[in-house]
């Protein structure tokens, strides 16, 4: 175990303040108070240590137009600090601390700007205060605040003395097989079956790395978040951490990248997607200019580095194309190009999704993109009644295609994993489609079915009336389709179900109805 003591001046040690209020809101992005930093003052350091004087300034800002999602609540540590440079990995500290208030005091531990351990101090008494760290950058930037209140609140200055710092290495874990570990945003993270079709690709990745696509999975038990599970079977365990509304910032700030950098063993592989979240420049818990872009990377990168496991970056994928003469995946965004300049510059591994989710989209009919994103018409799900277009999210199809791309560039850059590719094979015509009336909110409709068709991943339904006027077209992931009338259009209908497989399509099959009319005036005269 190393010590550090601090009877001495110390050249790492600074006193940290924010004296100007923060610019706010400024050009649509909240700005928060800036550190000014100056070195302690000699009279600190006395026989027994270096004495830290600090409080703890909480600030929460306005909300934009009203959005409490655009609240910024912002902990600021003000005081004295000591930095100790070291790699980032896990840390077990002992500090060695001394009462130097007139009152007893409880304290939090602050390890580079996270609350980490609490204790309490009576005045002139010693302890020796132990605590676990996971580093995120090469730095152990230590500092005291004392609690009072709520354990986030603004804070009086508070005082206790600083004798030593010891620390040593945690044991590094030790995995019988190896790991692929995913730290991302909703395109990524295991959604539950009442969130159909919503899905992320991270859940479908063991399909292409488990021999015959057989596997299993359950709760991370590492994780308190309900989405994260584990996979597996013959082929790395996978444990999908991914989690909606992150970025690099909040993902970090929320705890969720120590916890996923203290389940790591040597060689253990990090699949690392965000991006799209790290852009929204109204939501200040998540966003990151893109000129801090690179550093935030960094730090996820050097962290997983120095624990001796394997950082992958991964672009975002490309969102659905909007207006008139765009192209699927053609824009390409500013956050990926950074993450591509970033991998090439420090020779870290990187699977370009976007770009290759864009071909992807590209090789598709323009009319069949819908299959890949989150998009559905009213009735279709217990979840989206009223129907969604989802311009961000995928569903099934999406989501499997995205593993899929994943996993191969996972082979390419690692022989232990291995590919297990889907059969090739065009999409089989669907068989048994049926169609029945039912009487819904509007009057009749229509539930039609039939059997999934081997190799299908998507299907279209066209609707058309008795001689050949088509009235709709659909794209679903599902072998069914409930169907809402039209305004005006005929009750004799032709539904025709086509199976697909990316661009391949089967041939198709059709079913005449007659949609009974429930308000029809007519008389049926009978002989």
């Amino acid at each position: 175990m190393t010590t550090i003591t601090f009877t001495e001046p110390y050249e790492h040690a600074f006193v940290r303040d924010y004296p100007d209020e923060a610019a706010g809101w400024v050009d649509g992005a909240y700005e928060r108070r800036v550190a000014t930093v100056a070195d302690v003052p000699a009279d600190a350091y006395g026989p027994d240590g270096l004495r830290f004087t600090t409080r703890r300034l909480s600030e929460e800002s306005e909300a934009l137009n009203g959005d409490p999602n655009t609240i910024a609540r912002t902990s600021y540590f003000i005081g004295t600090a000591v930095t100790v440079p070291a790699p980032s990995k896990g840390y077990h500290l002992v500090a060695d601390v001394l009462g130097s208030d007139e009152i007893g005091r409880t304290f939090r531990a602050i390890v580079n700007g996270q609350d980490v351990a609490q204790f309490t101090l009576l005045p002139g008494q010693r302890r020796e205060i132990g605590f676990d760290v996971q580093l995120t950058k090469r730095d152990i930037e230590l500092t005291f605040v004392p609690v009072e209140g709520d354990d986030d609140a603004t804070t009086g200055r508070g005082a206790l003395t600083l004798a030593s710092l010891s620390y040593e290495e945690l044991a590094a874990r030790r995995a019988s097989s190896p790991n692929i570990f995913i730290a991302a945003d909703s395109t990524v993270q295991t959604y539950f079956d009442e969130e159909a079709p919503q899905a992320g690709w991270g859940e479908y990745l063991y399909w292409f790395l488990y021999r015959g696509h057989a596997g299993t999975y359950e709760h991370d038990a590492a994780s308190t978040v309900p989405q994260a599970r584990v996979f597996r079977g013959d082929g790395p365990t996978i444990h999908n951490r991914a989690l909606g509304g992150r970025g690099l910032r909040s993902y970090l700030n929320e705890h969720r990248f120590h916890k996923l950098l203290g389940s790591l063993a040597p060689n253990d592989v990090v699949l690392i997607q965000f991006g799209i979240n790290d852009e929204s420049k109204t939501r200040p818990m998540r966003y990151i200019p893109l000129d801090e872009y690179a550093s935030w990377l960094d730090r996820y990168v050097v962290s997983v580095a120095d624990r001796g496991a394997r950082p992958v970056l991964v672009t975002a994928i490309p969102q659905y194309p909007q207006g008139a003469g765009v192209a699927v995946g053609e824009a390409l965004d500013p956050y990926a190009e950074v993450t591509r300049r970033y991998a090439a510059e420090h020779d870290v591994p990187l699977i370009d999704l976007r770009r290759l989710a864009g071909e992807y989209l590209a090789s598709l009919p323009a009319e069949n993109v819908d299959a890949v994103f989150l998009r559905a018409s009213a009735l279709q799900y217990p979840r989206h009644l009223d129907g969604i277009q989802d311009i961000v999210h995928i569903g099934f199809t999406g989501a499997k295609a995205y593993a899929r791309l994943v996993a191969g560039q996972l082979a390419r850059l690692y022989p232990e994993f291995t590919f297990h590719d889907e059969e090739e094979g065009a999409p089989e015509p669907v068989a048994n489609l049926t169609a029945a009336g039912v009487t819904g909110l509007i009057g009749a409709e229509v539930d039609l079915t039939w059997d999934a068709s081997p190799h299908a991943n998507y299907y279209v339904v066209e609707k058309s009336n008795a001689e050949g006027r088509l009235y709709s077209r659909e794209v679903i992931v599902k072998p069914g389709f409930h169907d809402l009338p039209l305004p005006g259009q005929s009750r004799h209908v032709v539904y025709k179900v086509t199976a697909w497989r990316d661009a391949v399509a089967a041939e198709s099959r059709q079913i005449k109805v007659t949609i009974p009319a429930s308000d029809d005036i007519c008389a049926i005269i009978e002989d």
